[in-house]
């Protein structure tokens, strides 16, 4: 039972860590005087209630495979 447990919870933190991003590179339009701090680009980006329902989906599908597998062995 913790096995599951630990997969599902290394497949959650590995799938948050993907969804990471940083920068890189210093330019004067960096940090928060540069007036775009929370900008993103126009139509690709989601809602966090949107993002977590997608990676609840996700973990859930992935235990689901998991414990499918499991039953047939």
């Amino acid at each position: 039972m913790y096995t599951i447990r630990t997969i599902v919870a290394i497949a959650f933190f590995a799938l948050i860590l993907t969804c990471v991003e940083c920068q890189l590179t210093f330019s004067p339009g960096w940090g928060k005087r540069s007036g775009n701090a929370f900008d993103t680009q126009p139509g690709n980006c989601k809602s966090s209630n949107d993002m977590l329902m997608e990676i609840f989906r996700f973990v859930q599908n992935e235990a689901q495979l998991f414990l499918d597998c499991k039953h047939r062995e």
